[in-house]
């Protein structure tokens, strides 16, 4: 799956801002594909949520369209 590092570093080191850093730098290395939850676990992400709003009057845009399209036929 993966290696387990262990890094020791000064106290005075920010451990969130070294952390992200070090993944920014991981990410930049990695391949251009990659599993989701390869990076969900990478990024030590738990929980994901969405939230899609679709906007009042999209039914008649959409029907609008339609006309458009059956015009261009």
């Amino acid at each position: 799956m993966g290696k387990v590092i262990t890094i020791s570093v000064p106290d005075w080191v920010d451990e969130k801002k070294f952390k992200e850093a070090f993944m920014r730098a991981l990410l930049e290395s990695s391949p251009e594909k990659m599993n989701i939850e390869e990076i969900r676990r990478l990024l030590d992400v738990k929980e994901t949520s969405e939230n899609v709003e679709v906007p009042e009057g999209i039914e008649e845009i959409r029907k609008k369209d339609k006309g458009r399209l059956k015009w261009l036929s």
